[in-house]
């Protein structure tokens, strides 16, 4: 439910003693560089659009990146990208292909409605299909899914600012890097109105596949 959701969000923001007062015991120099996030809040769960938008903004003016989840329902078409946290403008939305590049059909698709707002989602897609992944009880599994391609960038944010360290909280401009360093897909529109998708960003794979290695080169070079 959107409270539960708003408390972890707030520890992310000001981290907090297992027993302590969130508002009171808050550490915000404690916080996260970067969050990855692969949930969507429904409308069944007591979400409208708008609910989380006071937090997305509380992470953007501290600088935290976030990274969302474009969703799983891509096969509904395009405007499938339909819930919070992923219709964001202020998150990097990630949706999924698989190991040859080709969008995979869950991955949801934009555009995205914010308040009247048409929004290009998702802003980038990295390998989410039939990936190996750590697994509770010290195994790995092989799983597919938005969730499993948006670590990946979460990863390369965090490559990022390691290897340069005055790109830690400028949102906007770590953004650009991995925008114009991703690899340009040639996508289909497979139902509805996508909207232009010859040209990026697009709505089936944003800015166009993470370019981990292109993005660290353009990284440094900003210093």
């Amino acid at each position: 439910n959107p409270a539960r959701y708003l408390d972890c969000w707030q520890f992310m923001l000001a981290p907090y003693p297992q027993d302590g007062d969130p508002f009171l015991d808050g550490e915000p120099h404690a916080s996260a560089h970067v969050l990855t996030n692969s949930w969507g809040c429904p409308e069944v769960e007591g979400c409208d659009e708008s609910i989380f938008q006071p937090a997305m903004n509380a992470f953007e003016a501290a600088g935290i990146f976030v990274v969302v989840g474009a969703g799983n329902n891509g096969d509904a078409g395009c405007g499938s990208v339909t819930d919070p946290p992923a219709i964001y403008p202020e998150n990097l939305t990630v949706g999924a292909v698989d190991i040859n590049s080709m969008l995979a059909s869950f991955s949801a698709k934009g555009p995205a409605n914010l308040a009247g707002q048409v929004l290009i989602k998702p802003d980038l897609v990295a390998p989410g299909v039939d990936v190996l992944s750590a697994f509770p009880e010290a195994t790995y599994q092989i799983s597919s899914g938005t969730s499993m391609a948006t670590p990946h960038v979460a990863g390369a944010v965090a490559l990022l600012w390691s290897a340069n360290p005055e790109l830690i909280g400028d949102i906007q401009l770590t953004r650009r890097i991995l925008g114009e360093t991703a690899i340009n897909l040639q996508v289909t529109a497979v139902s509805g109105a996508c909207g232009n998708v010859v040209n990026t960003p697009n709505n089936l794979v944003g800015y166009g596949l993470l370019d981990v290695y292109a993005a660290v080169e353009r990284a440094l070079e900003e210093r």
